[in-house]
């Protein structure tokens, strides 16, 4: 049987390998009950790290992802999905056991070789059309920042926030190099635009428009980095945030919840993850989209929030009255 490793398809490579046309059987998650379940089974059918399956996507299969996350954030469920997208891509009403709310949920299914792991990597998105926040939670490297899927999911679900989206393979599935950001490979979604990760960031901001919106990405990082800090919280840019930004608001709502935390911003020197390099971190901070792989954001419009955590401090549970109170 043809490999994956012979799937992948290349935007603008010397060789174009088409993925194969047959149909597809599908990885559904029909069993879980509750979106931390969907999560977890979403995670775990994923390209891991090494495995060389990540596909990106043709314009067609972006311009269709980005119609359909438009129609899902107006409220629709009930539609078909383009026919570049049908074959590996599924589209469902999504009952949790836990709530007995509805969401809206789009997932890559497709496993043409049957081994259990989707062919592409494009991930999913879920929509709340009764949301009480326009507030957005995303996990950009999945499997690779371990339990932040599930804890993005059940924050997003426990403070009824507008939707949630995760990328759909390991930051290194693929071994090819972005011609985006040549330090990551095309799989790393945080770092890359040829994918609908960030295509579905586009579609937010144009879904928007001028309107109040805020989106946090969800990351991890591993005990001993940045040693001062168990949290970070940063707008995709080194410079201390102003009075009133809720990146200061959601620190003071951690710190008075868990007085032993420590809790870092930009401007004390206590950590280098300020999510500078960060695509979408620079197109929500104002870089055109055009110039987003090279261009660093000269300014921040605090619509973007980076979260980085040590490997303790990522129980949703303990996050949650904190981001109630910072979006009441």
């Amino acid at each position: 049987m043809q490999s994956k490793r012979s799937m992948l398809l290349l935007l603008g490579a010397s060789v174009l390998v088409a993925p194969r046309t047959t149909l597809a059987a599908q990885l559904t998650c029909s069993s879980s009950a509750t979106l931390e379940e969907l999560a977890a089974c979403i995670r775990d059918q994923m390209p891991g790290e090494d495995s060389d399956i990540f596909v990106v996507p043709s314009a067609t299969q972006i311009d269709a992802w980005r119609s359909v996350a438009r129609t899902m954030m107006r409220g629709a469920c009930s539609f078909s999905l383009p026919s570049s997208l049908s074959s590996f891509m599924r589209i469902r009403s999504f009952r949790d056991a836990g709530n007995g709310r509805r969401y809206c949920l789009l997932m890559e299914s497709g496993d043409g070789d049957e081994d259990g792991i989707v062919d592409r990597g494009f991930g999913a998105f879920v929509v709340d059309a009764a949301a009480e926040r326009e507030l957005i939670h995303t996990t950009a490297h999945p499997i690779s920042d371990m339990a932040t899927e599930t804890e993005a999911i059940t924050i997003f679900k426990e403070t009824r926030s507008r939707s949630f989206l995760v990328a759909g393979a390991h930051r290194r599935a693929s071994t090819i190099t972005s011609t985006c950001q040549s330090s990551m490979t095309i799989s790393d979604s945080a770092h890359n635009v040829a994918n609908v990760f960030h295509a579905t960031h586009l579609e937010l901001a144009n879904f928007y428009g001028s309107r109040p919106w805020w989106l946090i990405q969800w990351h991890g990082m591993a005990e001993n980095t940045c040693s001062d800090v168990d949290v970070y919280l940063s707008h995709g840019m080194d410079v201390a945030p102003v009075e009133g930004d809720r990146a200061l608001e959601l620190r003071d709502r951690l710190r008075a919840h868990h007085p032993t935390w420590q809790v870092g911003v930009p401007g004390a020197g206590v950590c280098s993850l300020n999510a500078t390099t960060n695509v979408q971190g620079r197109f929500l901070n104002g870089v055109p989209a055009s110039r987003v792989c090279r261009t660093p954001a000269a300014s921040y419009t605090g619509r973007f929030l980076s979260v980085e955590q040590d490997p303790d401090f990522r129980d949703p549970d303990n996050w949650i009255a904190a981001v109630l109170e910072t979006w009441p």
